[in-house]
């Protein structure tokens, strides 16, 4: 997307996946639920994530317009089922919908207890909207906002984040519908101020490039399909699965060519080893590397792939 740096930021995601992949058709319509997460507050249009998910949808092939939007900066889950009562257009039909909310119950210090009947309720309208398919409706985590210079790094922040990030997780659960953590990246934040956007409080377009990265791998088409357990991407024809990633000692390596050799990278672009290889798919064993983020380059007779793990 933007060079190495998004792909180091994608690698620290925890990702889950609840129920069945994100459904995507060969033409999407997209409406994004939210609040300043998904509208993308202090950043360009064009740097907002759900912007740059369809963006990524395009070179895909997927025909793909812009998402539409009912999210407003400070909107709570009560706003957002109000925002969707007067601007949800009726005429139209969608076939992907995403939900992020609930930062400002948070913030505002709403009694928690009402977050759960009100997100179920966004839920059951989303899939309504989405014909009733798990697949074509996703969840994003609520970001940590104490990981910027607002926040200042406070701990009643997070714990507040964690506590409704617990709630919308199992009701996603619940609903079968798929769900991104994206917490942990923005918990990079303090140590990353790339990852910030120029007001300080909200994710920056490199930020929220991550979070598409993250989301990616996780798409099911009529040519792909991933879970949670495997990292699987295609470039240039040639389709990489590590699995499993991240991992604590080992790697198992496959590609739908044939691969001629392997070379891994620290974090900081360090050649560590290369090999020549002789079998596909290829166990690797990495116990002699301490914990942290990789880089894999495999190199085929058509290209050569850079993909990313975790060790820990």
């Amino acid at each position: 997307m933007r060079g190495l740096l998004p792909i180091i930021i994608a690698c620290l995601f925890s990702i889950q996946l609840n129920g069945q992949g994100i459904t995507i058709d060969p033409e999407v319509r997209m409406l994004a639920l939210g609040d300043s997460y998904t509208i993308g507050q202090s950043v360009a249009l064009e740097e907002r994530w759900p912007q740059q998910f369809v963006a990524e949808l395009r070179k895909m092939g997927v025909k793909a317009p812009d998402p539409v939007y009912i999210a407003t900066t400070g909107w709570t889950t009560k706003n957002l089922l109000d925002g969707m009562d007067s601007k949800l257009d009726t005429t139209e039909s969608y076939n992907l919908v995403s939900i992020l909310i609930g930062v400002n119950n948070q913030y505002q210090g709403i009694d928690i207890t009402t977050y759960e009947p009100e997100l179920e309720e966004i839920i059951q309208r989303a899939l309504r909207i989405a014909g009733h398919d798990p697949g074509r409706v996703f969840m994003l985590s609520i970001p940590d906002y104490a990981y910027t210079p607002y926040g200042n790094g406070r701990r009643s922040i997070s714990e507040g984040i964690d506590a409704y990030n617990s709630i919308n997780n199992r009701v996603a659960a619940t609903y079968g519908i798929p769900y991104v953590d994206v917490t942990a990246i923005s918990r990079e934040g303090l140590v990353q101020p790339e990852l910030v956007a120029e007001d300080g409080l909200h994710p920056s377009g490199i930020q929220y490039g991550a979070w598409v990265e993250g989301i990616m791998p996780f798409l099911v088409t009529g040519n792909i399909q991933s879970n949670a357990s495997q990292s699987l991407q295609k470039d240039e024809g040639v389709t990489i699965r590590i699995f499993p990633n991240p991992t604590n000692a080992s790697i198992l390596i496959h590609a739908d060519q044939q691969m001629e050799s392997y070379g891994i990278r620290d974090s900081r672009g360090s050649l560590l080893e290369r090999r020549i290889l002789s079998g596909n798919p290829l166990l690797l064993d990495l116990s002699h590397l301490g914990p942290g983020i990789y880089f894999l380059e495999v190199a085929t007779a058509q290209s050569r792939v850079t993909r990313s793990f975790i060790l820990n």
